[in-house]
């Protein structure tokens, strides 16, 4: 057994309020009376894989006030005289910059003890909820990575076909040509169900940005490798730390040396040759932001164009090898990030769907995890002026369960499920309740590629040559999350450009809306999954919204409104809620379409206007704008010795998609 000593944290941490009221901080259930007093006051399940040795102890106002201002060693002397501790300190190893909004949410009441292992966590919560100033005990739970973990090391495998070679991508990273989640042009070597345009919809979306260094992506995950040659331009930097002496807290945040993020897992550098470490972070972070145009390796959604432009990513680590944080470093990460400047938390890992049945759930079991994230999103705590609140974005999970997991599923969260190179449900996925939106994810089992295996149908990313090499393949939720990350740090990068503004709501509701339609497919038939097939009708309405894309997105910052149309099929577009109801009647002048926009969209002809509808006909899968002229006011225009109607315009953005219901609205 360890001798009993207590570790006194720096009084400056801690400062006195007035008192919290319980109702404003999510605790323990009440259970009946006469019920064991344990039960009142234990959150989490002692069965489940939680931290041994180890609780997260909710005191009341009163006596976090004492331990600010006498100190922790009485308290804990109290606390503990029935049993033997050897570390009590506050849960938090730095408090929060927002000290008025951490107070609010309790924070500061949140403490760990450690005892020794060969106690059970259970006899040991037993004994100290008995004490009248501990509100709540929670286990500290370890959350699960939603990825398999396994990283396929990638090879170049010769004899590509044409459609394949990636030349559509707008930069000489040589191995976008894999890259079938950023442009997929249907290739038949990657899969044979491959569908032309089941992407994010980028391509395009790079004419108008490619990615801001004022959008910090905070990536809650394993390791990001910042020394990576296809990352290391892209990393976030704390230029304090960076030009500071080493083993310093040089920027006086409570955390020592850390220059690109912090490892939460082990209390210090981010650390990436653990035993069992597979590349997942650094897998995570490349979809987002590997750098682009450097003419290595992969492109990403917003690394930027090779001119240092790209969005910066944080490396707030929580998994070190077979190693998983647990509650009190996920919240520890939030609360960093919030901090030091993010306003997207890219979050691969949750808790399985079977461990809650609800919001309630959660947060009761969850509170110190809960209270973290609401400091994230809290409007106060906004690191971006073009959005009101940061974003938490989450996989969905892996289990291929009918509720995302948790934290996932909560509203304050973008939970995302996957898909293949096919527009379908991934057969791991999770989907229906508490799932929000969909994006590629990879799935092995559909196809073979030239060689013989699967691994085309996957993603594409960095990874750590310390574990499987600079680039490998892996699939997931995991690898579909960051999709939605990439898009959304494209969308506030816009949103800086164009000098607009958003609340946190209005920004999450036009992500949430920047979608592709997958319902169509999924009505009747099956689809293969390892030995087995599933029904795709059971996913019907139960993927989220949709499937991401960021030209829609980028179109709905601008304000500009967006048709749909088959590529490949003469289109009818009902343009009357661009000119009103009586579009049908006005005398149109011109379509305008720039030579680019008539290249990208493959025009087989000219765009032309018949009684208030547009037809147009489009080969390629592609984003682009056009202009419509018309008349308000008679059939000619006024002017010189005329008296005539105004000349109105409307911009259009035209989106030409393989992947699209033929008959949804469509004349």
């Amino acid at each position: 057994m360890k001798n009993k000593t207590f570790l006194i944290f720096a009084s400056a941490c801690l400062t006195a309020a007035s008192c919290l009221s319980e109702s404003e901080v999510p605790v323990a259930p009440e259970v009946p009376a006469g019920d064991d007093i344990l039960m009142t006051k234990l959150t989490g399940n002692p069965s489940a894989d939680h931290m041994k040795g180890n609780l997260l102890v909710f005191l009341d106002e009163e006596t976090t006030q004492c331990i600010e201002s006498e100190g922790i060693e009485k308290v804990a002397s109290d606390l503990f005289s029935e049993v033997e501790a050897y570390d009590f300190r506050p849960a938090l190893r730095s408090f929060p910059k927002n000290r008025e909004l951490a107070r609010e949410l309790g924070l500061h009441r949140w403490f760990s003890v450690s005892f020794d292992e060969d106690i059970p966590t259970y006899t040991f919560a037993e004994a100290v909820a008995r004490r009248p100033e501990v509100c709540a005990l929670q286990f500290n739970s370890h959350p699960k990575l939603a990825s398999d973990l396994k990283a396929v090391p990638f090879n170049v495998v010769p004899g590509l076909s044409s459609a394949a070679k990636g030349e559509c991508i707008p930069f000489d990273d040589p191995y976008n040509s894999d890259q079938w989640n950023l442009l997929n042009t249907g290739d038949k070597s990657i899969a044979k169900t491959a569908r032309e345009g089941a992407d994010v919809g980028v391509k395009d979306a790079w004419a108008l940005t490619s990615g801001t260094p004022d959008v910090v992506v905070a990536v809650c995950d394993a390791p990001v490798k910042y020394t990576h040659p296809d990352l290391a331009d892209n990393m976030w930097v704390n230029e304090a730390e960076k030009n500071g002496a080493a083993g310093v807290d040089d920027d006086g945040n409570g955390y020592v040396d850390d220059i690109h993020g912090y490892n939460f897992y082990s209390d210090g550098p981010i650390k990436w040759d653990a035993e069992g470490e597979s590349g997942h972070g650094t897998h995570v972070a490349g979809i987002i932001a590997a750098v682009n145009g450097n003419g290595i390796g992969v492109s990403s959604i917003a690394g930027g164009s090779g001119n240092g432009d790209g969005v910066r990513l944080m490396s707030c680590q929580l998994f070190e090898g077979y190693n998983a944080g647990a509650d009190r470093e996920m919240a520890e990460a939030f609360i960093y990030a919030a901090d030091n400047g993010a306003c997207i938390a890219q979050c691969s890992y949750g808790y399985p769907a079977n461990i809650f049945s609800s919001d309630d759930q959660y947060t009761s079991t969850l509170p110190l995890e809960y209270s973290a994230l609401r400091y994230f999103t809290d409007p106060e705590n906004c690191n971006h002026p073009s959005i009101g609140s940061n974003l938490v974005i989450y996989a969905a999970g892996n289990e291929a369960a009918s509720n995302s997991d948790y934290p996932g599923a909560l509203p304050l969260c973008v939970s995302v499920t996957a898909l293949g190179p096919d527009f379908l449900p991934a057969g791991y996925t999770n989907y229906g309740r508490g799932c929000n939106i969909a994006a590629p994810g990879g799935d092995f089992w559909i196809g073979e590629d030239v060689s013989g295996n699967h691994n085309r149908c996957m993603i594409l990313s960095t990874s750590i040559s310390e574990a499987v090499g600079d680039y490998a393949w892996m699939e997931g939720s995991s690898q579909a999350c960051p999709h939605v990350s990439g898009v959304a740090a494209l969308g506030i990068s816009y949103a800086g450009k164009l000098g607009k503004k958003f609340t946190g709501d209005q920004f999450r509701d036009i992500l949430l809306t920047s979608v592709n339609d997958i319902n169509y497919l999924l009505t009747d038939g099956v689809k293969p999954y390892g030995e087995y097939t599933f029904g795709l009708r059971t996913y019907h309405n139960r993927m989220g919204t949709g499937a991401i894309d960021a030209w829609k997105l980028l179109m709905q910052i601008e304000g500009t409104p967006s048709v749909m149309v088959k590529a490949g099929q003469i289109c009818s577009v009902d343009i009357s809620e661009y000119f009103g109801e009586s579009a049908k009647d006005l005398t149109y002048l011109d379509i305008d379409v720039s030579t680019e926009a008539r290249k990208a969209l493959g025009l087989a002809s000219a765009p032309m206007i018949e009684g208030g509808v547009l037809k147009i006909y489009c080969t390629k899968s592609a984003s682009a704008k056009i202009t419509v002229s018309a008349i308000a006011g008679g059939s000619q225009l006024g002017g010189g010795d005329k008296t005539g109607g105004t000349e109105i315009k409307r911009e259009i953005s035209i989106v030409s998609r393989g992947v699209y219901s033929t008959n949804g609205g469509w004349l």
